[in-house]
């Protein structure tokens, strides 16, 4: 028997088809579309097709899934969920390194940002970037006679009392961001040098803008929800948000306020990945200017030679419709992060019935002219107080926060009050000095009327024996 008879015989093994899972918290659309140009980028590259399988879960139970695998997983890369979780999941070991094949052309940071592992152990890249801002329901504004707002500063103005949506920051990591974008942009603007002034000032904004809010949600996906079903007009989101409404045919507006941070989305290889060479495949598809345009459908891209797609904004080309904050600083963000969400949250977000009702009051005051009165000075001084633990940057980052927690709740509630009593005492005494204006002023007509009468009567009367 021949050789080539043996060989002919024997069964022929099938070629293993390549195969990626990812794991992301991406919605259907966005994933949907940069998948689907992997899958053509790679067929045109490697000459085969790929199959591509995804688990879907949010951020926090994706990070948690990869610990509970533990260097076995089921997924080959984590793509998405923030810098926190990558950088958290590589400290433990359980991401793969592996430098892209166009590193070269991808920055370390940006404004202040890692855009790559900053340990230099390539475990991961960013896959996008994101700012914060606010969004806001066109119809519904013109139907308040309502114009847009462009500004931070501009949420606090009475106008837009009630109509303001947020999330509960201690249920969201990226509203947690927004607050401290806030907090960073105020302290920017006094100097780092005196950040006790910044921290102050910012604590002053986010106590007013917290009156003007009609609700706190439970969750940040709740909040576009509620702009674009009309329940309210502007909401506090993170640039996708508004974006994917946008893309869906809402009549929508965004601004980054004047002033934004970015964070990073990265992606990055498990550690242990089944199918690992389609992993690195999908990193340096993901970081490649091809990819980075795909991603640019839903969210800013990580490279500034990559063209987003309208409406989505490029923090390379749209620079002052992205106008990110020089000097921010990324270790006191991460530094303030807990803090400042809980004392939020306890401070602002559990006394908001009270604290709405006293700005309410506040504003009512406002409008009857009552800037110089004293009882309306007192009201704006108790409503603006900042809980003294925290009434500093340094205070505030050694507090031991289970501790103030209460304490921050408490202070809200009293010093809302007070301010509410003084708002309205201010009301009375205004109500009471006009009605006596008025009544003042009845007198003086009777007493004119009076005098009148009696002229009249004594004109006649002379009159009458003539």
């Amino acid at each position: 028997m021949s050789c080539s008879l043996i060989l002919s015989t024997l069964p022929v093994a099938s070629a293993t088809p390549d195969t990626l899972v990812l794991l992301h918290p991406h919605s259907a659309d966005f994933a949907n579309h940069v998948i689907n140009d992997f899958k053509d980028w790679y067929d045109e590259t490697f000459g085969t097709s790929i199959t591509l399988q995804t688990m879907e879960m949010d951020s926090g139970a994706s990070y948690q899934q990869v610990k509970t695998w533990d260097g076995a997983p089921e997924a080959d890369v984590l793509w998405g969920g923030g810098e926190y979780y990558l950088m958290s999941l590589a400290g433990k070991g359980l991401l793969e390194g592996h430098k892209v094949t166009e590193d070269s052309d991808i920055l370390d940071e940006f404004g202040g940002w890692p855009i790559k592992d900053p340990e230099g152990a390539y475990d991961w890249y960013a896959a996008a970037l994101s700012s914060f801002g606010f969004m806001w329901n066109t119809e519904y504004l013109v139907a308040n006679d309502l114009i847009p707002p462009s500004t931070w500063e501009d949420l606090t103005k009475p106008e837009y009392y009630g109509h303001i949506v947020m999330c509960d920051p201690a249920k969201s990591g990226s509203t947690t961001a927004i607050v401290i974008n806030v907090i960073q942009h105020y302290i920017v603007q006094e100097g780092w040098d005196n950040n006790a002034t910044g921290w102050q000032n910012a604590w002053h904004y986010w106590a007013k803008v917290a009156g003007n809010v009609g609700l706190f949600t439970e969750s940040s996906h709740a909040v576009p929800t509620k702009v674009v079903t009309g329940e309210y007009g502007i909401g506090l989101v993170i640039d996708y948000y508004s974006w994917e409404q946008i893309q869906a045919g809402e009549d929508l507006g965004w601004s980054n306020g004047g002033a934004t941070t970015v964070s990073t989305d990265p992606a990055g290889i498990l550690k242990g990945a089944p199918h690992l060479l389609e992993a690195q495949r999908w990193m340096d598809y993901l970081t490649s200017k091809r990819g980075q345009e795909a991603v640019g459908f839903g969210r800013m891209p990580i490279r500034e030679d990559a063209l987003p797609t309208a409406p989505v904004l490029s923090a390379w080309y749209n620079a002052s419709q992205v106008p990110v904050i020089t000097g921010y600083d990324r270790d006191a963000h991460n530094a303030m992060f807990s803090v400042a969400r809980e004392m939020f949250s306890y401070w602002l977000v559990k006394n908001q019935n009270t604290a709405k009702a006293s700005w309410g009051k506040i504003i009512e005051a406002e409008e009857m002219l009552l800037d110089d009165d004293a009882e309306y000075l007192t009201a704006v001084e108790e409503y603006i107080k900042i809980p003294e633990s925290t009434d500093t940057l340094t205070k505030a980052l050694s507090v031991n926060r289970e501790e103030e927690a209460a304490v921050w709740e408490t202070w809200g509630a009293s010093h809302f009050e007070a301010a509410k009593a003084s708002a309205q005492n201010a009301l009375s005494d205004y109500e009471k000095k006009s009605q006596q204006a008025a009544q003042s002023q009845i007198y003086t007509y009777v007493g004119a009327g009076i005098v009148i009468i009696a002229v009249a009567a004594l004109l006649y009367y002379y009159m009458r024996k003539k």
